[in-house]
């Protein structure tokens, strides 16, 4: 009888292991992607956009508002080229600041930073909150893609 109850226990024992090594291992969420980056600032002034933008629209069509980024542009080729590691669409939380979306895009003349892939414009409605932001390091975290 004593055999019988030692070849239940290995069996339950061995079943149980079996069930705790076979089960899936929930993975952890993957850390989101960030970027170390620079923020700039613009409004609707005509010393931030010219003229020929200036239609109160951002670049993918949508009313131009705070809580838009905008990344910037080059043009090569004729063509302009998006080489910033934010894409348009693109939901982003910037840290100490909120939670922004990637609309509009903006490009870079010679009198402008040589950075110019690793920045960021947040839009702000008032031209001398804009004039006063200056250059700011940021940490962007992506929110998908």
């Amino acid at each position: 009888m004593n055999r019988l109850v030692y070849i239940v226990l290995i069996g339950v024992l061995l079943s149980i292991t079996y069930a705790i090594y076979t089960l899936p291992i929930p993975i952890e969420a993957e850390a989101p992607k960030y970027f170390i980056m620079t923020a700039t600032s613009y409004s609707r002034h005509p010393n931030c956009i010219s003229d020929k933008w200036n239609d109160g629209l951002t670049a993918t069509g949508t009313k131009i508002r705070e809580g838009v980024v905008a990344i910037n542009v080059d043009l090569i080729n004729g063509e302009w080229v998006v080489r910033s590691p934010l894409k348009l669409g693109q939901k982003i939380y910037i840290e100490g600041m909120g939670y922004f979306s990637v609309e509009d895009t903006g490009p870079f003349t010679e009198k402008d930073f040589h950075f110019d892939i690793w920045n960021l414009d947040v839009y702000k409605k008032d031209y001398e909150e804009a004039e006063k932001w200056g250059i700011k390091r940021i940490r962007v975290y992506v929110l998908g893609e």
